[in-house]
């Protein structure tokens, strides 16, 4: 009796085990191709430049605006719009350019598998912000379920203890 137990208990622990492990070996699908990472590296490499040659054209004054944490960030960048000289407004608007042709160059060599697994990825993300929302707030409706259990439990004890 006490060899089948050890050898149930063995077995049980082992399998739990294996799952732990299976559960974490998942890896992401892999979605684009070398080359489109590639794109993505560069999109990511000219935002950065574009963004550190916006910010050495900006004035004392405009910096300091920026750095104003008694505005808003929407009112901050209101401010900073208002100050921009038309050669930075060129500069923004170049960059907004390039980047919206980089974009359409990218999605344009994607294809119609790797769309919907983008599709679904976002969509998946989605829903766990969701979920994670929902579960913060206690709107998911466990809270309240955990509730009723502990008054339901409560009656049913004044309920019986009378009867003893």
């Amino acid at each position: 009796m006490e060899k089948s137990k050890t050898i149930f208990a063995l077995l049980l622990f082992t399998t739990l085990s294996f799952e732990g492990l299976m559960a974490q070996d998942k890896v992401p699908l892999k979605i684009y191709t070398p080359k489109q990472l590639e794109m993505i590296k560069s999109q990511r490499e000219l935002v950065k430049q574009n963004r550190e040659a916006f910010r050495n054209s900006l004035s004392e004054e405009q910096k300091s605006l920026l750095k104003d944490n008694s505005l808003s960030m929407k009112e901050r960048q209101q401010a900073l719009m208002k100050t921009l000289t038309d050669s930075q407004k060129e500069v923004i608007k170049g960059n907004r350019e390039s980047l919206i042709k980089l974009k359409d160059a990218f999605s344009k060599s994607l294809t119609d598998k790797q769309k919907s697994a983008l599709k679904l990825r976002k969509q998946n993300i989605k829903e766990r912000r969701e979920k994670l929302k929902d579960y913060k707030s206690g709107f998911d409706g466990r809270r309240e379920k955990l509730k009723e259990k502990k008054q339901n439990v409560k009656q049913r004890v004044k309920k019986m203890k009378p009867k003893q």
